[in-house]
């Protein structure tokens, strides 16, 4: 069995995005410049030690594979052999990258996807040098851009999905981040692939933002928290995606104690 779990505001929170919660209850798991930046809970630490043993727990992030690094916190008694970064970009096996998956991955995308180029040029057309803060082309496959929200005029990501909805490539705004990603370059697939790699009949998956849906709409159970991107979008209510009822921090907790209830009913 996989459980595939996406990382911040899903299983690892900042003191930002936690909500009202005791430090004493608070394990750090990231180290970024000298500070501690996310946590968990102590209870779902434990939670997640022990499912570890038991299944195959699959990290599957957004994050570069660098950023992923920082998060010492899965060395502690957490096992997960697969790993998924960068958006499905690359799949990590034993800490290393899945060459056969790059290989197949980036023939797709040259197939299937206009280039890199063509669709920053789209996007240039479009925004205004002031709206954009920081820029980056994450392992030279898709966009993610750290933009003032507030100045973006209404309507702005319909009519860019418009512009490279037709040249295989997808958008979505997630807090002050704008993603521009080749449709092939999805957690979902990379999911699937590690399905495969690992020999697992059954996926277990967690994820808060609209990067996580094709991961979620794949897996056999899939939960999301009560906050974020896809409890906006949906109102809390899915046919496929079940919604936990707590939000912040403690969502964390209500997915792990869900799914060690299921290892342990063998209904999973």
């Amino acid at each position: 069995m996989i459980f595939a779990c996406d990382l911040d505001r899903t299983l690892i929170y900042s003191r930002n995005s936690m909500g009202a919660t005791e430090s004493d209850e608070l394990v750090p798991v990231e180290k970024y410049e000298g500070e501690d930046l996310s946590y968990m809970t102590r209870s779902a630490h434990r939670l997640l030690q022990r499912l570890s043993r038991e299944l195959h727990f699959v990290p599957t992030t957004t994050r570069v594979h660098e950023q992923y690094a920082r998060i010492h916190g899965f060395s502690d008694g957490i096992h997960c052999r697969y790993a998924i970064v960068s958006n499905g970009g690359k799949v990590l096996v034993d800490g290393r990258a899945d060459m056969q998956w790059d290989r197949l991955l980036r023939q797709t995308v040259r197939k299937e996807s206009a280039s890199s180029a063509e669709i920053r040029s789209f996007f240039d057309r479009l925004v205004k040098e002031e709206w954009v803060m920081k820029e980056r082309l994450c392992d030279e496959l898709f966009y993610a851009f750290v933009v003032k929200r507030e100045l973006l005029p209404s309507g702005f990501m319909e009519e860019l999905a418009r512009e490279i909805g037709g040249h295989g490539w997808n958008c979505s705004l997630q807090g002050r981040k704008i993603y521009l990603v080749p449709n092939p370059v999805s957690k979902g697939a990379a999911v699937e692939y590690v399905k495969q790699l690992s020999g697992s009949r059954y996926v277990f998956a967690a994820g808060d933002s609209l990067l996580d849906e094709s991961m979620l709409l794949i897996a056999d159970e899939a939960l999301a928290p009560g906050h974020g991107e896809l409890f906006r979008k949906y109102g809390g209510k899915h046919e496929r995606i079940r919604f936990t009822r707590s939000e912040g921090i403690r969502a964390s907790e209500d997915i792990l104690a869900t799914l060690t209830n299921r290892m342990e009913a063998g209904t999973a």
